[in-house]
């Protein structure tokens, strides 16, 4: 079998290229750092099940009147209030994948320029895919498991405890009137009690992942708002909210806005939800360079997330390295670990200088108490500066 041939993957003409390599960063999302970790174990096949205790009330007895024995009552034997127990059992599964970069010879490395300075932007850009492949997956995790789903329409059309989104057009904007709303049904629902990160006068916070399109959305969109964003730090100096970025993390009613530039966009198309992808690839001078796609730009709906580290779990297997009997295997991380691999043959690599990145992803989605999380899918404000995107009510 003969070798394949390689593609150019790196710039070598040193004769005109000047200075230091610069490189694209990418936003990052911020659902997988909040999510609650934990090793797989081994032994227990690739589909689980786990099991949750449910509030319960009592049955049957109550309240009775203590009265002189008449022959009628036993004042020492009281009818009982009976309480059951109450359990939810839930299947889930395990999923994998794998990144690899392009094979990468040696040789095309000697040739070009500052190859050092390449190779670790392209490790760089790999880590970042990495990175990407966790968030999306993720987020793909939670809005399954998520016990509310929400399209923000006049009715709060709402799948509860299903795994995907009501199947009709969201028509509002995302507001703080709705957020009240679902605050008050998450606390009222004991959400507060263990997901909250802080109180405050007693009151749970709850965290809020949304984009600073809607976090802009709902302070600009009521002057009442924006004049409690404004005042509210005031005597700090350049601690004041308007001095500082619209990006940055903030705590209002109820909620710690957490904000991600990455929420899932949507388009609703005959009757379906189709999901805009964050990334196009566009032709550059090697490869396919990944710009920021326009459909997602202009995608007519997005997703926020009243999150809680108590709807799942991500658990990831320990990687084994020998089942006795002299076996053994290279100890690589199912984390999505990137490492270098060169893989000796005699026919397609003889010299051992063609090697790749390379990096696995291992893990299942536990679902705990999915009933604290929530969904809520709802239209954009127009991408046109000369509107003014109140928010419906």
């Amino acid at each position: 079998m003969a070798a394949a041939a390689l593609n150019e993957y790196f710039i070598s003409d040193a004769t005109r290229i000047q200075g230091k390599i610069d490189k694209i960063m990418r936003v990052k999302g911020r659902l997988s750092p909040l999510l609650k970790k934990d090793v797989l174990p081994d032994g227990v096949g690739f589909n689980f099940s786990t099991v949750i205790t449910k509030r319960s009330v009592g049955v049957g007895g109550g309240w009775v009147a203590v009265a002189t024995p008449n022959g009628t009552g036993n004042n020492c034997v009281p009818t009982p209030t009976v309480v059951s127990p109450a359990r939810t059992q839930i299947n889930y599964s395990a999923s994998q994948t794998v990144q690899f970069s392009e094979d990468i010879c040696f040789r095309d490395l000697a040739a070009a320029y500052d190859a050092r300075d390449q190779l670790a932007t392209d490790r760089d850009n790999f880590v970042a895919n990495v990175v990407d492949l966790w968030d999306i997956q993720d987020k793909a995790q939670f809005t399954y498991w998520a016990g509310h789903k929400i399209i923000f329409n006049a009715s709060l059309t709402e799948t509860t405890n299903g795994t995907t989104m009501p199947a009709t057009i969201a028509t509002s904007t995302i507001n703080q009137g709705l957020l009240d709303v679902l605050y008050n049904r998450a606390t009222q629902d004991a959400a507060g009690e263990e997901s909250a990160y802080a109180k405050r006068q007693g009151a749970p916070i709850l965290p809020l992942i949304l984009s600073q399109e809607a976090h802009r959305t709902i302070i600009k969109g009521d002057d009442s708002i924006r004049n409690d964003f404004r005042w509210a730090d005031s005597g700090k100096g350049d601690g004041a909210v308007l001095l500082q970025s619209w990006g940055i993390d903030r705590e209002y009613g109820g909620y710690h806005h957490i904000i991600d530039q990455r929420m899932p966009r949507w388009d609703f198309v005959n009757g379906a939800w189709v999901e805009r992808p964050f990334y196009s690839s566009a032709a550059t001078t090697i490869g396919d360079a990944a710009d920021v796609s326009a459909a997602y730009t202009a995608a007519e709906f997005e997703d926020l997330y009243i999150f809680s580290p108590d709807v799942m779990t991500r658990q990831v297997p320990k990687p084994a390295t020998s089942f006795g009997s002299g076996s053994s295997a290279k100890a690589i991380s199912f984390n999505g670990e990137v490492v270098w691999l060169n893989i000796p043959d005699k026919e397609l690599n003889p010299f051992s200088d063609i090697g790749f990145f390379a990096a696995r992803l291992y893990a299942a989605w536990k679902p705990r108490k999915v009933q604290y999380g929530y969904v809520v899918r709802f239209k954009r404000c127009p991408n046109v500066a000369t509107t003014d995107c109140r928010p419906a009510y």
